[in-house]
């Protein structure tokens, strides 16, 4: 045990170094493409249950988006607040507008996925930008931006998708888990593996829908039309990442809500790739063992060095647990803590210029206090999605 668990710590520190210095810098560095003449027509597609408060606010915003040729098409999902009613009347007289209503759900299909599969067929145009009701994007040039990056052979481009900065500790936490969820798949796809997309701010061909099969092999799964969908059609060359068209969503507000949330979110992860479920699984148990193997190691490494006489210092009443002495503070715990807070160092500047990058979604500053947090939130629901069927959690 006392070599063990010293070879695990350091062990992890290097496992993360490596994603932090080859892996993340590459969005640090990275710079959206900012002109282009290619602006073929796209359709925006929101599938929506009793969201009528939210389109009613939404679909304005969007009507105003200064593209030249572009659909709104919402699919309404079997709503009962009037949602349809107001869609078929059009009040706003949004001139973009396009709809379609489910009135029933197959058994081999979840609700969210069936209406964005209807919502496809319905789609006029080869291009479909996906969000979700309660999104806002943050300018008029959201589709523009996001077209942009359709270049060079792609097929989906990667959007972000922030949670709206409120008061308390939980949407402190909801915005950095965000962050981190951003840092890692646009990083990921950045560096040529790309695994997943989040559904809030995403774009992809049509013609890729229909050639990966839709939703097939995960069709009644709740989870899934957007990362398990890209996590199977993304490959080497096909994905871009825009990091300037970015969309705005109304977090959670209590512990319940957001717990159930990201249960359903975690759930589908075993549906990844086996490519990248080891990528993430290094990336996220080689940080919980930095932050959980830290105070072990710091007592355990002079004990397996040696420690001189002088650095031990005798306590009594601790042989009645069997412990014998206990060692003071020496040369091996110098570099154990120095190692330890230049991983620190290296992780939050590289950590702090991602999220210039992504428009400061988090306070910079806050950053190691968040990461140990995080770190603590992925052994919780690691074991929570372990016993998670995910065809058993609901949309609404």
């Amino acid at each position: 045990m006392e070599t063990i668990i010293p070879i695990l710590f350091f062990g992890a520190i290097l496992i993360q170094l490596f994603y932090i210095l080859f892996v993340f810098t590459r969005l640090s560095r990275h710079h959206d493409v900012t002109e282009t003449d290619y602006l073929p027509p796209v359709s925006i597609i929101i599938a929506a249950s009793n969201e009528l408060e939210n389109l009613k606010e939404l679909l304005p915003i969007l009507d105003e988006q200064e593209y030249p040729d572009f659909e709104i098409l919402v699919a309404d999902d079997r709503s009962s607040d009037g949602t349809y009613d107001y869609l078929i009347n059009n009040p706003d007289r949004i001139k973009h507008l396009n709809y379609l209503r489910v009135q029933d759900l197959p058994d081999h299909y979840t609700a969210k996925k069936y209406a964005v599969t209807l919502a496809v067929k319905k789609a006029k145009n080869p291009w479909l930008l996906f969000t979700d009701a309660d999104c806002r994007p943050l300018d008029q040039n959201w589709i523009k931006q996001m077209v942009s990056q359709c270049g060079a052979g792609r097929e989906i481009v990667l959007g972000f998708s922030r949670y709206q900065k409120l008061p308390g500790k939980l949407n402190a936490l909801i915005r950095y888990e965000t962050f981190q969820t951003a840092l890692q798949y646009l990083s990921f796809a950045l560096a040529r593996m790309p695994f997943m997309g989040v559904g809030r701010n995403l774009m992809y061909k049509k013609e890729l829908f229909w050639k990966n099969g839709g939703f097939s092999g995960h069709n009644t799964l709740l989870s899934g039309d957007d990362d398990l969908f890209v996590n199977k059609a993304a490959t080497k060359y096909n994905v871009g990442v825009c990091v300037e068209a970015q969309t705005e969503s109304i977090p959670k507000t209590t512990w319940k809500e957001w717990y159930v949330q990201k249960k359903r979110h975690l759930s589908v992860g075993k549906k990844y790739k086996t490519r990248d479920r080891i990528n993430l699984g290094l990336l996220w148990i080689s940080g919980i063992m930095v932050w959980t193997l830290l105070i072990p190691t710091f007592f355990v490494l002079p004990v397996w060095f040696n420690a001189p006489e002088w650095s031990r210092i005798p306590v009594e009443f601790l042989a009645q647990y069997g412990l014998k002495h206990w060692y003071g503070f020496n040369d091996w715990m110098r570099l154990i803590l120095g190692v330890f807070l230049l991983y620190i160092m290296i992780k939050w500047l590289v950590l702090a210029k991602v999220n210039k990058r992504l428009g400061y979604t988090i306070n910079s500053w806050k950053i190691p206090y968040y990461d140990f947090l995080y770190n603590m939130y992925l052994i919780v629901l690691g074991i929570v999605t372990l016993f998670t069927n995910p065809q058993k959690i609901k949309w609404k």
